[in-house]
């Protein structure tokens, strides 16, 4: 896709977004749409739909929890896996689930009525034997072996929404939600925190096309960052970037607590401030340079420094997020003038033209 088609691009989804996007006056409401949350398997409408839960601090071995999942594919670069495709891009799932301590697994493909099975309200979600969604909002549970590490969790979802997206064509949100069960590796441990429960539906090229896209005809989303770090045991924070063409398209910031709404920041500033001295070989045969370090910056609507997070990522990168990767991190960070540290999650897609 040349770069002045990217550029159009680029230009229609700000503007788009701008004109059809409420997602900042849905995020101040309480949540009110469980019924939304439905894997549209034979839509027409929604070409891929987004089921995850992400734990941005565990206990070692684990340090973070990550199930990312895909029920059709996107059409987008960025996320698109054809290398692995069982069936038609309309009819696969992919996941990428685990925790560090089950690094370099778990990645998965599976075909629609074959290894994947959904019902029709998203009450359970089976990827193989490998993974496990039950339950109706506000209740959920997680189960499965994922790259061996054995999960049992209990989810329970607030109505406090994040909502990244919110229109008629585009819904993704992400729920402030409490977990509590086991995790085993080589020993069982009981864990319990905050975490994100997340959704999305878009429609997508394969709802009129069987066979994937060549990679030069996909949407130019070339560029993905996205980080959920636990300041304390109320606080929670999301921070993003999308580009298109390498150019971002926005860099965002999102703050919530056990008790509230959530607060979206947009004066936002991203950095790499460090790269890995060994790109992260990839399946597709595309080697994806990853950070060492990162640091997002966000100001308050005075100007004034509200977070300065840095990151130093200190643990393996697991491959299946989307064409990217998932892993954990440390950081020092400064927070309404005081200082704190932890630990993170960070999601890193990277396919820009080089």
């Amino acid at each position: 896709m040349n770069r002045f088609v990217t550029a159009g691009l680029r230009r229609a989804a700000t503007m788009a977004l701008k004109v059809l996007d409420d997602a900042d006056a849905a995020s101040q409401r309480p949540f009110a749409e469980p019924e939304i949350l439905a894997p549209n398997l034979d839509s027409r409408r929604f070409g891929w739909t987004h089921y995850g839960v992400m734990i941005p601090d565990l206990p070692e071995p684990h340090r973070f929890l990550s199930v990312m999942s895909l029920i059709g594919a996107t059409g987008a670069l960025a996320f698109d896996t054809d290398h692995a495709l069982p069936g038609p891009p309309r009819r696969t799932a992919a996941v990428v689930a685990g925790t560090a301590a089950s690094h370099p697994g778990h990645f998965g493909a599976y075909l629609f009525g074959d290894d994947f099975t959904a019902t029709s309200d998203g009450s359970d979600l089976r990827f193989g034997d490998d993974l496990r969604l039950t339950g109706r909002y506000p209740h959920f549970r997680l189960t499965g072996t994922p790259g061996g590490v054995d999960v049992d969790l209990k989810l329970t979802c607030s109505d406090t929404a994040t909502w990244f997206f919110h229109s008629a064509v585009y819904k993704h949100l992400g729920l402030l939600t409490e977990y509590r069960g086991t995790l085993t590796a080589t020993e069982t441990i009981e864990v319990e925190g905050l975490c994100s429960f997340e959704y999305a539906a878009c429609p997508s090229p394969y709802l009129a096309r069987k066979s994937p896209l060549p990679p030069k005809s996909k949407a130019p989303l070339d560029y993905f960052v996205y980080q959920i770090v636990n300041l304390d045991a109320e606080n929670q924070v999301l921070l993003s970037q999308y580009c298109f063409g390498g150019v971002p398209l926005f860099t965002i910031a999102y703050h919530r607590a056990r008790h509230g709404r959530s607060t979206t920041f947009r004066d936002v500033r991203f950095d790499v401030t460090a790269v890995r001295d060994t790109p992260e070989a990839t399946p597709y045969g595309i080697p994806m340079p990853v950070p060492a370090a990162t640091r997002f910056q966000v100001r308050d609507d005075a100007g004034q420094v509200w977070l300065d997070l840095h990151a130093t990522m200190d643990s393996p990168f697991t491959y299946g997020l989307g064409s990217g990767f998932v892993t954990g991190f440390s950081h020092q960070s400064r927070w309404r003038g005081a200082e704190v540290a932890g630990r993170g999650y960070l999601e890193y897609i990277d396919r820009r033209a080089r």
